[in-house]
């Protein structure tokens, strides 16, 4: 498939395939695609091959870049210009992959740890270095409580516990800094999806706060020596950016978001990833891509044109799925159309094309 518009409609009846092609485009980022579906469950049924292997062409002004990814052995690989490259993050410096799908409908009212998740993954498009301090952290965790089983090294627990409140540090750096630019955003650029404001929250926070860099790291470490054995009784570390709370507020009313209409949390969703998209237009090197899973069907014919009205003047790639082609009538004549049935895309009416 070749798509000559920045905005690319797949419509047709559930169990269609469109989510499919969204998935496919999903799996061009270092994580495990928009269903987070373990690989084994990516394979094509009831066909004698259970290979699949993935190919795109992206293009950034004049050049262009060959991504493909497949995963012959259970495993993941990812090659950028035909070659194999050590890491699938190295996607990341190509394409930048965001998206809203039904499944994301409770992120303000699920676990914590999903919320975290979800922002973290927000933090990562403005700051490269977010995902690889969280990966290095989360090392440096568990190599300190196989010390404190295995070793019981004093001085190597005191470089390791140093090491992780620096990581600490450097993480709630990037938060803070991104939320900040949120704010920014959400003030230079009008919108008429319900904004809220945003908090992170707990003792790593506090400690930085309260403290200079230097003072922040030397309590953290200190505080991370006074749990050693709490923490080795259970087999947790329980100081760290992995305990943040994401606190999200309604702007006018100050009610947390768990407390508010489902319609109101569908507005911050959006319009946190809106502004997201934004800063990474201005900041990143990859292409951002937005994918778009039935969202459309959820908002009325206001919310809708609002919401293409704001995807024009972004102008990044998006991808947006739907069950009929009249909720994306407000594209007028710059959406490229699919109709797709049985898992079988046509070109339904290249508006671009015409125009």
């Amino acid at each position: 498939m070749s798509f000559s518009s920045k905005f690319v409609v797949f419509f047709g009846q559930n169990g269609a395939g469109k989510t499919n092609i969204l998935e496919a485009i999903s799996l061009f980022s270092s994580d495990r695609g928009l269903r987070k579906a373990p690989i084994a469950d990516l394979n094509t049924i009831n066909t004698q091959s259970g290979s699949w292997n993935l190919e795109m062409v992206v293009k950034k002004g004049v050049y262009r870049s060959f991504l493909s990814t497949y995963a012959p052995l259970g495993r993941r690989i990812a090659k950028i210009d035909n070659a194999v490259v050590g890491s699938l993050n190295k996607f990341e410096d190509e394409v930048w992959l965001l998206w809203i799908i039904p499944a994301m409908d409770n992120i303000f009212i699920d676990a914590m740890s999903e919320r975290r998740s979800f922002f973290d993954h927000l933090v990562s498009g403005y700051e490269k270095r977010h995902k690889h301090c969280l990966k290095k952290l989360n090392m440096l965790q568990k190599e300190r409580l196989h010390i404190i089983f295995n070793r019981q090294d004093e001085n190597w627990l005191d470089a390791v516990e140093k090491k992780i409140a620096e990581e600490n540090i450097e993480i709630t750096k990037h938060r803070l800094d991104f939320i900040r630019l949120l704010e920014d955003t959400f003030e230079n650029y009008p919108s008429n999806f319900l904004r809220s404001k945003l908090k992170i929250s707990g003792a790593i926070e506090q400690i930085y706060e309260n403290n200079s860099e230097e003072n922040a790291v030397l309590e953290i470490a200190a505080a991370l020596k006074k749990s050693r054995y709490e923490d080795a009784e259970k087999q947790t570390t329980s100081i760290g950016a992995q305990k943040t709370f994401w606190e999200v507020f309604h702007e006018k009313t100050n009610f947390e978001a768990a407390n508010c209409s489902t319609g109101e949390q569908k507005a911050f969703l959006i319009s946190l990833v809106l502004a997201s998209l934004r800063i990474y237009k201005n900041m990143r090197t990859g292409i951002p891509i937005l994918l778009l899973d039935d969202l459309m069907v959820h908002l009325d014919k206001t919310r809708r044109q609002d919401l293409i009205d704001e995807l024009i003047s972004i102008d990044v790639q998006t991808f947006l799925t739907g069950t009929d082609a009249e909720l994306f009538e407000g594209f007028s004549n710059i959406a490229q159309m699919y109709h797709v049935n049985n898992s079988i895309c046509e070109l339904y009416f290249n508006k671009t094309e015409k125009r």
